[in-house]
């Protein structure tokens, strides 16, 4: 509670309007780039999107089960947050709750409106988009949830570098996702994956 009641205390409202500003545009477009670009091309960002993504797949494919997307998001990030709330810091983890559950929330009501089914086209501009988000969010001082919370706690509290883990973690869900539903698609996915994190 002292942490969340000194969180609150030290608040500027000019600079928390433009963090949740910022958060609630990063959801909104990571929630369309999901709907237009993602799903149409059968694709697995990185992190706990992918790994969502992967699970909903998995379950409709194997399970004939529409499993929400805000369901499986959001219980995979449970544990994260609580990491971000005991360790990383309030504010941050606040603000990175907004865009995990937004996100989630609107990826399952915006429909599907895929711009296009050209599976280079859609891991380029699809990583495009998704890396000015992720962008976004680091301006406001949030992320998107998952593997961040943990890569900035090994960070910050163990001095550890967390890069190798992450990438270990993403290379295991396109493995999972190249052998279950085609290695066209994890490959697609390397590429929608390299353009979001190195090109921006």
């Amino acid at each position: 509670m002292s942490n969340f009641s000194s969180a609150f205390k030290n608040m500027d409202p000019k600079i928390e309007l433009k963090r949740y500003s910022c958060a609630i545009i990063a959801a909104v477009i990571f929630a369309v780039n999901i709907k237009t670009f993602v799903k149409a091309g059968g694709l697995y960002p990185g992190g706990f999107n992918g790994l969502t993504l992967l699970i909903q797949g998995i379950f409709q494919e194997f399970a004939g089960m529409e499993i929400p997307y805000t369901l499986i998001n959001v219980a995979l990030n449970a544990i994260p947050v609580f990491i971000g709330l005991r360790f990383i810091g309030v504010k941050f983890t606040m603000s990175s709750c907004v865009v995990i559950v937004l996100s989630s929330i609107l990826t399952d009501l915006i429909p599907s409106q895929p711009i296009t089914y050209d599976p280079l086209l859609i891991s380029i501009f699809g990583g495009l988009i998704n890396g000015f988000a992720i962008s976004l969010c680091l301006k406001c001082d949030a992320t998107t949830g998952g593997t961040d919370f943990i890569s900035i706690f090994l960070s910050r509290r163990k001095g550890i570098d967390a890069w190798n883990i992450i990438l270990g973690f993403n290379v295991v869900i396109l493995a999972i996702a190249g052998l279950l539903f085609g290695w066209d698609k994890a490959l697609y996915s390397m590429i929608f994956q390299y353009t979001s994190t190195q090109v921006l």
